[in-house]
């Protein structure tokens, strides 16, 4: 059984759910999802035998939101958090040795297309690919009649305490929720669980209840995240229950008891970007763990 959990203290926003997961790294075959050597034992790969239709769960005003022309906006969101982490400018956290820039990977964006036709919060069982072996996810539900409400009285507590930064009010007070607007304030509030993270979770991400507070933020900050992809989902929950689910998978996933990145020393091997000057530019090569991480996550196999 996962130990994955679902974080319901927002209640306004809805829900959110963030996918973590320790896994062995094989060799398999390029687009063939039902192999087994993609995923953990037991675990069926979201993409196998999907034919990519809408869940027989899903309402029949579900739709899909066409993301083509947001897709440097995701982009430009995720970098200038990273950005402002690898700058040394929050304070609370170690400054990054070498973070990457993220780019748009179509494959990743199909997956998480898939896991958002499932019209549900449901994180993915597996959504590793060829290239990326240990993909990330996160995921998150917004009901927007109770995110309307919350802007027409201006009063609700609770979900101003998921946002600390100071571009998050104008996001409340507008009324027309747009895909634009509802994407920002979810990768917004999926990075503001860096407070709840300290020093120590970075030289080390622990397992358990860390993972439900800030899993979202821990997948945002991998230092060899180098792509991503997003898909989002409109539907009724029920009648005059519009709900916005938005779905990205990454390149790379956090890893239990290892570093979220390195801390500063010797910087990018390839140079700084132009645009965001504290990350690395587009094509750093990053190592993964190894056989020292196949050997960590075999041991700790339960976790996934």
């Amino acid at each position: 059984m996962s130990t994955k959990l679902i974080v319901v203290g927002f209640v306004v926003l809805g829900v959110f759910l963030q996918a973590g997961f320790c896994q062995d790294n094989k060799t398999s075959t390029p687009m063939d999802y039902c192999q087994s050597v993609l995923c953990p034992i037991h675990k069926r790969h979201i993409a196998c035998n999907n034919k990519g239709t809408l869940s027989k769960q899903c309402p029949s005003n579900a739709k899909v939101v066409n993301l083509s022309a947001l897709h440097d906006l995701i982009l430009n969101e995720h970098n200038a958090y990273r950005n402002l982490l690898a700058s040394g400018k929050i304070k609370h956290l170690p400054q990054p040795e070498r973070m990457a820039t993220l780019q748009w990977h179509d494959e990743l964006e199909y997956l998480a297309t898939l896991n958002v036709k499932q019209c549900a919060l449901q994180y993915d069982p597996c959504h590793n690919t060829l290239e990326f072996r240990a993909s990330g996810q996160n995921l998150a539900l917004i009901n927007i009649t109770q995110l309307a409400e919350t802007d027409d009285n201006h009063t609700d507590a609770s979900l101003l305490k998921l946002t600390n930064h100071t571009d998050h009010q104008s996001l409340l007070d507008l009324t027309n929720h747009t895909d634009e607007n509802l994407i920002k304030l979810v990768i917004a509030t999926w990075w503001d669980e860096s407070a709840n993270v300290t020093g120590e979770d970075v030289r080390r991400f622990p397992k358990g209840k860390l993972e439900d507070s800030a899993g979202h933020f821990a997948v945002m900050a991998r230092e060899n995240n180098t792509f991503v992809g997003c898909a989002a989902l409109r539907f009724d929950k029920s009648p005059g229950q519009p709900h916005f689910l938005l779905a990205c998978n990454y390149a790379s996933d956090y890893i239990c008891d290892w570093p979220l990145y390195k801390e500063k020393s010797f910087g990018c091997k390839s140079g700084l970007d132009l645009k965001y000057p504290f990350l690395c530019k587009a094509g750093e090569q990053y190592q993964q763990p190894g056989a020292a991480v196949e050997e960590t996550t075999a041991k700790n196999s339960f976790w996934i």
